[in-house]
């Protein structure tokens, strides 16, 4: 698939240097004035409240959008490279993105992100129904059902989404995301009022996600990021997580990453995964 490519070098140079120092590069006045920079890539992000960066820092927009999110760091690291338009959207699912948010997108449109495909299965819903003793009956249904999802209607949902986006933007990179795996492999999980087996279950579900999505990606000739690994040693349970506890449980932004979480888990993955090279 076609994209500038000495534009992606020059933002993946950007925001891998912002990423490994705190010390802003700032280039001489004199050669700045006489450089000729090339046009802002322009940067469509898309899909749900992950991507939103929801809970990750205060936010008063009704998708849950902050400043927190890796497509806000992404364009604020690039320095002027990057010219985002942010239609990322909380409670998204897999056609929401296609049906809605893929009508933002052009043959201008020179890179896409997505993150989505949780809620097509409802795991913070049935994870959150699992806590009851007295849910035993809808535990045990919810989990069927996302079994289902799993193997009937999203990966065609994801094949879809995929399509539609890169349809519509005929000229973009796509880079497409996973998720964190929930929970730490321990059976101790202090202040985490959930039973092993079911942190374990809820893993399980996540990484068959994250293969579903992975494989729609291969299938659609787009990069695929895994944030598995570096969320690992930073999941609930350990003692630095990158994800909302408990505590979000009221606001509804439990399991989402905090704004460590966006900015070491994802804007690195994306920086050095999904940004160089071809798919």
């Amino acid at each position: 698939m076609p994209y500038p490519t000495a534009i992606f070098r020059r933002v993946v140079a950007a925001c891998a240097a912002m990423a490994m120092t705190s010390t802003a590069w700032a280039a001489p006045a004199a050669v700045a004035a006489r450089a000729t920079a090339p046009d802002p890539l322009q940067y469509v992000a898309l899909g749900d409240s992950v991507a939103a960066g929801h809970g990750a820092a205060a936010t008063g927009d009704a998708c849950g959008r902050s400043s927190a999110a890796y497509p806000t760091l992404l364009a604020r690291q690039a320095r002027g490279s990057i010219t985002l338009r942010f239609a990322a959207c909380s409670g998204a699912t897999a056609i929401d993105v296609a049906t809605r948010q893929a009508a933002t997108l052009s043959r201008e449109t020179d890179l896409v992100t997505i993150t989505a495909g949780a809620n097509d299965l409802g795991v913070k819903q049935v994870l959150l129904a699992c806590q009851s003793p007295a849910r035993v009956a809808a535990c045990r249904t919810g989990y069927a059902a996302i079994n289902r999802r799993l193997s009937t209607t999203l990966p065609r949902d994801l094949a879809r989404m995929i399509r539609t986006v890169t349809t519509a933007a005929p000229n973009a990179r796509v880079v497409v995301t996973g998720y964190p795996l929930p929970f730490a492999r321990t059976r101790r999980c202090a202040g985490v009022p959930v039973q092993p087996a079911l942190r374990v279950r809820s893993n399980q579900v996540i990484h068959q996600l994250n293969v579903a999505i992975a494989e729609a990606a291969r299938q659609s000739r787009v990069r695929y990021v895994d944030v598995a690994r570096p969320f690992a040693g930073h999941e609930l349970c350990t003692a630095r997580p990158w994800l909302i506890g408990a505590e979000g449980i009221r606001d509804n932004t439990v399991l989402h990453p905090t704004a460590a979480g966006q900015a070491k888990g994802y804007f690195p993955a994306l920086v050095e995964a999904g940004l160089a090279g071809r798919p």
